[in-house]
C-alpha cells in the first residue's frame, strides 16, 4: 500500500512540476503574497501598525506581532514601490510605542506584543535581542527610502525615527555579548544570527548617520561592530567544515549538529553590506549551505520521493521537533526553502563582481552543481559562466518546491509535512510570504537591501 502511494505521489509530482511557466507563476505569486501580507497588517480591531505573524488564533495562536517578524516583513515591504508609505509610518509608530511599553524583561528584547500594543506577559523565551537590531535595520531602510523619494516631513525623521534607531543601537551596544534567546525562541546562548544582524544594524547606522545626521556620535558603534566581527569569526568550525549556529548554550533544546538555517538567513540579511564577511558567496557560508542541505536530504522522507524537478525541502535544523502545533518531528519550512533560492542568487551576484575561489572549504557545495577544479575563476571565465547558469537552474528548483507544496490559491503556511508535503502550522505566515518575495526579487536581480 505504501509503495503504491508513493508511486502515485511521484506521478502527481511529475505532472504538476513538469509543465508550467516559472516566471509567470512568480509574477502571480508576488501579487498573492503581497496581498496576503497586507491582509495580515492592521486586521480589524487592532492598533494601527500591528503586523500579525499570522491570522491564526488557535493551533497555533500566532495572532501577535513579533518584533523580529514585523521588522523582516517591513524590510521587504520597504523595497517594494507598491507599498504605501502610510503603512510604513504606521509600523514605525507602533514599534516606537513598544519601545516604551512596560514588559516582562524590562528591556527592548521583549519578543511579542498583543494586537492592542500591550506586551505579552506569559512565560516565554526572553530576551530576544535580534529584534531591536532587525527593527533598526528596517527603520534605517524606511528613512533612506523616504529621503530618496523626497519625503517632505524631514522633521518626523529627525524627531521620531532617528531617536528610535539610536535607542535600539545603544541597547545593542550594551547587551551584544550577553546570552539571549535565538530567533526560534528555543535556546538561551550566543547566536551567530543574532550577532550578524546586530553587526549589520550598527554598520548601517554608521553609514546613515555619517551622511544624514553627522551630529550623532558613531565611535562606540564602530568599536562594538569590530568586537562583533572578531567574535563571529569564532563560530567557524574547521572540524565540522561549517559555521556553528550557537555558542555558550545555557538553556533550551539540544542541537548536537550545530547546523541551523538561521545561519543562511543571516547571510542573506547582511548581503547588502557587500563586504565579503560571511556573505552568501563566501567559502565558509557555502560550506555550511552544503552541509545543511545534505542533512535534510536524508532526514525528510519527502526528499527521497519527490520529482527531480524539485529542490530539497529545507527545515530549520536537523534536530527540530516542532511540527507547527506541538512537538513530534520537525518539518520543512517555506521561508527556509526560499532562503536557498535567495542565497544562490546572492552568491551569483558576488561571483559576477569579484570572481570565485574554489578551495578545500567550499568544494562540497560546487560538487552538487558541476565538476570544477580548485582555483580562481574570474568573472569572464567561460567555466564560471557555465557554473552560474547551472547554479541559477538549481536555485529555481527551490522555488518550484515552494510552488508544489503551497496551496493552489497561493497560500503558504509556516511549514509543510516532512512525509507527504501538505501544509502545516500557522496559516499564511506573514514571514513565509515576505521570504518568497525576497527570493523572487533576488532571481530578478532586484535584491532586497
Amino acid at each position: 500500500m505504501l509503495s503504491r502511494y508513493f508511486l502515485f505521489f511521484l506521478l502527481v509530482c511529475y505532472q504538476t512540476t513538469a509543465f508550467f511557466d516559472l516566471d509567470e507563476w512568480i509574477s502571480e505569486q508576488h501579487t498573492t503574497s503581497f496581498q496576503t501580507m497586507l491582509k495580515n497588517i492592521n486586521p480589524s480591531g487592532t492598533k494601527r501598525g500591528f503586523f500579525a505573524a499570522s491570522l491564526s488564533t488557535s493551533r497555533p495562536d500566532y495572532f501577535y506581532t513579533w518584533t523580529r517578524d514585523a521588522a523582516l516583513v517591513a524590510r521587504v515591504l520597504s523595497s517594494l514601490p507598491e507599498t504605501n508609505d502610510t503603512l510604513l509610518q504606521d509600523y514605525i509608530e507602533f514599534q516606537i510605542d513598544t519601545q516604551h511599553t512596560p514588559t516582562q524583561c524590562n528591556c527592548l528584547g521583549e519578543p511579542k506584543f498583543h494586537p492592542d500594543g500591550s506586551s505579552y506577559q506569559g512565560t516565554w523565551g526572553r530576551p530576544q535581542n535580534d529584534g531591536p537590531a532587525e527593527r533598526a535595520i528596517a527603520f534605517l531602510l524606511i528613512a533612506k527610502r523616504w529621503r530618496q523619494d523626497g519625503y517632505q516631513d524631514t522633521a518626523w525623521i529627525e524627531n521620531k525615527i532617528i531617536p528610535a534607531i539610536l535607542k535600539d543601537l545603544d541597547y545593542i551596544c550594551k547587551v551584544w555579548y550577553q546570552p539571549s534567546f535565538d530567533l526560534w525562541e528555543e535556546i538561551l546562548g550566543t547566536h551567530f544570527y543574532t550577532l550578524m544582524v546586530m553587526r549589520r544594524s550598527l554598520l548601517d547606522g554608521i553609514d546613515f548617520f555619517t551622511t544624514h545626521a553627522p551630529y550623532v556620535s558613531i565611535d562606540n558603534y564602530k568599536w562594538v561592530a569590530s568586537l562583533m566581527t572578531r567574535r563571529l569569526e569564532t563560530f567557524w568550525s574547521p572540524q565540522h567544515n561549517y559555521i556553528l549556529a550557537t555558542q555558550n548554550v545555557q538553556n533550551g533544546v539540544q542541537k548536537p549538529s550545530g547546523l541551523d538555517v538561521s545561519t543562511l538567513l543571516a547571510a542573506n540579511l547582511v548581503a547588502s553590506r557587500n563586504d565579503g564577511f560571511f556573505t552568501p558567496g563566501s567559502d565558509k557560508m557555502l560550506a555550511t549551505v552544503a552541509a545543511l542541505e545534505d542533512s535534510f536530504k536524508s532526514l525528510y522522507p519527502i526528499n527521497n520521493h519527490q520529482s527531480q524537478d524539485l529542490g530539497t525541502c529545507i527545515g530549520r535544523y536537523p534536530e527540530d521537533i516542532y511540527d507547527g502545533y506541538d512537538t513530534s518531528v520537525g518539518n520543512p519550512w517555506f521561508l527556509a526553502t526560499a532562503a536557498y533560492t535567495e542565497l544562490y542568487y546572492l552568491a551569483i551576484k558576488e561571483w559576477k563582481e569579484v570572481g570565485l575561489h574554489i578551495n578545500d572549504i567550499n568544494q562540497d557545495f560546487f560538487k552538487r552543481i558541476m565538476s570544477l577544479e580548485q582555483g580562481y575563476y574570474s568573472p569572464d571565465t567561460p567555466r564560471l559562466k557555465e557554473l552560474i547558469s547551472k547554479t541559477e537552474f538549481a536555485a529555481n528548483k527551490f522555488l518550484k518546491t515552494i510552488r508544489y507544496h503551497q496551496a493552489n490559491n497561493g497560500s503558504m503556511s509556516e511549514q509543510y509535512d516532512r512525509y507527504i508535503g501538505y501544509m502545516a502550522g500557522a496559516r499564511d505566515l506573514t514571514w513565509s510570504h515576505a521570504a518568497f518575495i525576497s527570493a523572487s526579487k533576488a532571481k530578478s536581480k532586484e535584491f532586497v537591501q
